[in-house]
């Protein structure tokens, strides 16, 4: 016999689509495409204002069936994991080496030249990023950048 786990917030009467949503971390539309296929019951209507709405017991029946994956048809489904936000590649860009390009510009007479300055060079000589920039053209424009600035 299997035991039901209780909420550790006692649920409320009615409770929104929206915050069903939260509850099974899944967009809206997501939501809707599951009601519209019967994995999930389709929700109640407020005689006021028509909004949808869902009672404890249909949310509990909702979060069973996203649990065991029998929705509450009978049919099996299968859900896909939200991505947590915020993990973009962007997000977690490396900081690019530009010791080369330091080396090279003190070569050329730009002694006193740090790694932010030069950072903040290809910057401003580069917004889109060095993709497919050779190195030679790179730190030439850097260093007429810097020498234009009156950093050297």
């Amino acid at each position: 016999m299997a035991v039901q786990q209780k909420l550790e917030n006692p649920m409320k009467a009615a409770v929104s689509v929206s915050s069903v949503c939260r509850l099974l971390k899944m967009s809206r539309s997501q939501f809707y495409f599951h009601v519209r296929r019967g994995t999930f019951s389709t929700p109640l209507r407020l005689p006021s204002n028509q909004r949808p709405f869902y009672t404890a017991s249909m949310v509990e029946d909702i979060i069973k069936a996203r649990e065991t994956g029998i929705g509450v048809n009978g049919e099996f489904v299968l859900f896909y994991e939200r991505q947590p936000t915020g993990t973009k590649t962007e997000d977690k860009k490396p900081k690019a080496d530009h010791t080369a390009l330091v080396e090279g510009l003190s070569l050329l007479g730009l002694t006193s030249v740090t790694t932010e300055q030069v950072e903040a060079a290809i910057a401003a000589c580069f917004p889109k990023g060095t993709n497919g920039q050779d190195e030679a053209s790179l730190l030439r424009t850097v260093f007429r950048h810097l020498k234009r600035a009156g950093t050297a």
